[in-house]
């Protein structure tokens, strides 16, 4: 059986909303989040000639997060709200392998670019050091990233998240201003690195016990680093990947897991009779991210992330 084919891609076809959107399973209400990854999936599919008949299917994706995004140029966690959050990176990273829709991903750019987090400002770091919490995690508070939500801490996965996009993104759409942005949060994610390797959600040391490191986070910070793949941290990242793989218990980590295995070329070959073998489709864990994750650790393909800024190294 082909996982991707036979299974996942035609359960991200059948899970899209008459709206264009995706909930985050069948037949829940349409949010960014599940339709930025159902897009991601079936653009893969149908660039890599996969699949022939997902392109309405994006077409009608790319339009819901079109008609979603907000007039500052970010999207909303959920229909409705008012304020940007992270999604605006998934979004943007949905719209990288449209054709169509340029002004919308500038749009998201612009605002990523522009978009800082508390901890950026002089008072945090004050206050943070007033109250001593350098006993607590002794990070470095010069570095800093992209957050959760607008005006809240720096965070591991929403940093790689605009990491990624905004190195992915095609270069005349990307401010100028990025460049050093960015430079200060692949610091920052070497700097929140779990001791021996990994990432969790950014506390590498609390209290001076080291923090456990997380597949997913760990994932997303080693895509968003692959340019430094020679690097300590980054071998010994994949090393910790590798070691804890025969303990990953949900199709989740485990199609994650892959997916930065991939990057890496290093990938695990039990993985398609291992998610196989979890695959229940009427299971809490099988949702429409699941699905998408699925799908691109299946395809094996180590550029679907950065895949306009490979195109232009051509």
């Amino acid at each position: 059986m082909n996982f991707s084919e036979e299974i996942c891609l035609p359960y991200l076809r059948a899970a899209q909303n008459p709206d264009g959107g995706w909930g985050f399973r069948s037949g829940a209400q349409s949010r960014v989040e599940p339709t930025a990854w159902a897009l991601i999936a079936l653009q893969q599919a149908f660039s890599a000639q996969v699949v022939s008949a997902d392109s309405g299917a994006s077409e009608r994706g790319l339009r819901y997060l079109a008609d979603s995004q907000l007039v500052d140029g970010s999207w909303p966690s959920a229909h409705g709200q008012g304020k940007g959050a992270w999604v605006t990176s998934l979004a943007c990273w949905a719209f990288l392998s449209a054709d169509e829709n340029r002004a919308a991903l500038g749009r998201g750019l612009d605002w990523l670019a522009a978009e800082r987090p508390g901890d950026s400002g002089g008072w945090f770091r004050f206050l943070r050091g007033f109250g001593g919490s350098k006993k607590v995690s002794g990070q470095n508070d010069a570095l800093w990233g992209w957050s959760w939500t607008s005006g809240t801490a720096s965070w591991v996965e929403p940093t790689s998240y605009a990491l990624l996009v905004l190195r992915a993104a095609p270069k005349d759409l990307v401010p100028a201003s990025a460049a050093s942005r960015l430079k200060l949060a692949e610091e920052m994610l070497f700097d929140r690195m779990c001791p021996g390797g990994g990432w969790n959600c950014g506390n590498p040391m609390v209290y001076g016990v080291a923090g456990e490191p997380q597949v997913s986070t760990t994932v997303w910070a080693l895509l968003a680093l692959r340019e430094h793949a020679e690097r300590t941290e980054i071998q010994q990242s994949l090393a910790w990947l590798e070691k804890n793989w025969s303990s990953i218990q949900s199709p989740a980590s485990l199609a994650l897991a892959q997916i930065g295995l991939n990057a890496f070329e290093r990938s695990n070959p039990s993985f398609t009779a291992t998610i196989e073998r979890l695959y229940a489709p009427d299971a809490i864990a099988w949702t429409v991210p699941v699905a998408a994750w699925s799908a691109l650790a299946a395809s094996g393909s180590k550029i679907w992330s950065q895949s306009a800024r490979a195109e232009a190294k051509n």
